[in-house]
């Protein structure tokens, strides 16, 4: 037999627990995609199981089959698009040379993503300006992009001599804001990338990371 859990929160009457149905994976994705809709029109804090099982078309307590409760969802999200972002520059982003070159390359495959998956995209940046991640029950490591290849690179070009004495995080940031909100801009039409291409978005990120001779 069946072990009949419940729960209670504020927004819900009693449900059950997830082992009382069968799980579908596309279900599942299904809920983490529409809670990324709802993320990017209405923030964060706009999220409610019930909306989201209104705007996924199913029942709230379906719910429960998939998520603990809103918090999980809204972390499940998250690492959802951070696994997505980490997969694409891992097949889009291979280093070779020197950290310029480097930089480079991973500010092309950055801006590809971007273009290709802007809300996907949109979704991290939320994340990574709301108070709201450090809220969640995230490790260290999972609260953080994965960009630890390049990372890697641009910490030996600042050892090196190649790059600013500067915590190679800095230039990463400085890079990661620069090439999204440009991507954004382009595909917003309020950029146009002919007369400001991407190669100068880069060459400005490169000359600001670079050792002044």
């Amino acid at each position: 037999m069946f072990k009949k859990t419940f729960y209670l929160d504020q927004e819900s009457k009693f449900f059950y627990s997830g082992n009382m149905r069968e799980k579908d994976e596309n279900r599942r994705q299904h809920i983490l995609d529409v809670t990324t809709k709802m993320i990017i029109s209405e923030g964060i804090s706009g999220v409610t199981l019930t909306k989201v099982a209104k705007a996924a078309g199913i029942s709230q307590s379906n719910i429960y089959i998939y998520f603990k409760d809103k918090a999980d969802i809204v972390k499940q999200t998250f690492l959802s698009r951070k696994q997505l972002i980490g997969d694409y520059l891992m097949t889009h982003y291979s280093p070779k040379g020197s950290a310029i070159e480097n930089l480079t390359l991973f500010a092309r495959a950055l801006y590809q993503f971007a273009i290709e998956d802007p809300d996907d995209m949109a979704l991290i940046q939320q994340f990574n300006a709301s108070p709201v991640l450090a809220t969640l029950d995230l490790s260290k490591e999972d609260a953080e992009l994965n960009f630890n290849q390049i990372f890697k690179e641009l910490k030996q070009g600042v050892e090196g001599g190649e790059l600013r004495e500067m915590d190679p995080d800095v230039i990463l940031t400085m890079g990661f804001v620069t090439i999204t909100t440009y991507a954004q801009r382009v595909a917003a039409k309020t950029i146009d990338p002919v007369t400001t291409p991407l190669s100068a978005v880069i060459d400005m990120i490169i000359a600001a990371s670079r050792k002044p001779a």
